[in-house]
C-alpha cells in the first residue's frame, strides 16, 4: 500500500480502473467531456457526477478530476483521469409509473405502459415521502430493470387542511403565515391561501410555489 506523508488532495492522485478493458462505443464518454448530472458506471456502480475539474495547461496533457456520489449508498468518490481516458455511461432508462401502495419499508408502483410493478426501497424515496400520492404518476429510473432511483415532479399538488384567516387586506406574496398540508407537513403559505386551497409545492425543499387556479 502506498503511504503519502501529510494530507493528500485526493484529486491529484491518478486513477487507474482495473478490470478487463471496456469496449469503446456509444455508451463510452472521454473523461474531457463528462458533465455534472451524468450517470457513470465504473466497475459495476452507478455513480451521480457531482463536480469535474480539469487540471493542467497543456491540451494534450490535462487530467478530469471527476466527484461524484453511489447512486445507492451515497457514497463519495473522486477519480482522477487523463482528458481522453474512457468513461462508461450507465444506461440508465426513465419510466412513468403509478405510486400503487406501500408494505414495510418499500413502495410499489405499476408501470403505465407494461403493468410492471416496481419495488422501491424506502432509502431511495427519502424526506420526500410526504409527497408520495396513490395513484398519482412518478418517474421510476431503472438499471438492469431494476430500481435505482425515483424521480419526484418538479411541482406536487397539494390541499391545505387547515389555514389560519388570513390578515386582512393581505393578497399578495410578501407575507406568509403557517399552513398544514394533507399530508400533515407545516408549510409557509401567502396570506391569501386559506384551508381546502390547492397549491403547488417544491417537493425538494417542501415550499410552496403558487396556488393552483381550477
Amino acid at each position: 500500500m502506498l503511504r503519502f506523508p501529510g494530507r493528500i488532495d485526493p484529486c491529484e492522485i491518478p486513477f487507474f480502473a482495473p478490470g478487463k478493458p471496456r469496449k469503446r462505443g456509444e455508451d463510452m464518454k472521454r473523461a474531457i467531456e463528462v458533465k455534472a448530472g451524468n450517470l457513470l458506471l465504473i466497475e459495476g456502480k452507478i455513480y451521480k457526477v457531482n463536480e469535474v475539474e480539469a487540471k493542467g495547461a497543456a491540451k494534450a496533457h490535462k487530467t478530469v478530476c471527476i466527484k461524484m456520489h453511489g447512486v445507492l449508498d451515497g457514497k463519495h468518490a473522486e477519480h482522477t483521469y487523463h482528458q481522453d481516458d474512457k468513461i462508461e455511461e450507465a444506461d440508465v432508462t426513465h419510466q412513468k409509473a403509478i405510486y400503487s401502495y406501500k408494505d414495510g419499508d418499500i413502495f410499489y408502483f405499476i408501470d403505465q405502459a407494461t403493468f410492471e410493478s416496481y419495488a422501491v426501497p424506502k432509502e431511495m424515496v427519502g424526506k420526500k415521502e410526504s409527497f408520495l400520492k396513490e395513484n398519482e404518476v412518478y418517474t421510476v429510473a431503472l438499471f438492469e430493470s431494476n430500481p435505482i432511483s425515483l424521480v419526484f415532479p418538479e411541482r406536487i399538488k397539494m390541499k391545505i387542511a387547515s389555514a389560519p384567516a388570513g390578515l386582512k387586506g393581505q393578497h399578495d406574496v410578501t407575507t406568509f403565515k403557517e399552513a398544514t398540508l394533507e399530508n400533515g407537513m407545516k408549510i409557509e403559505v401567502p396570506q391569501f391561501i386559506e384551508t381546502d386551497a390547492l397549491i403547488e409545492v417544491d417537493p425538494e425543499t417542501g415550499k410552496y410555489i403558487d396556488r393552483v387556479h381550477e
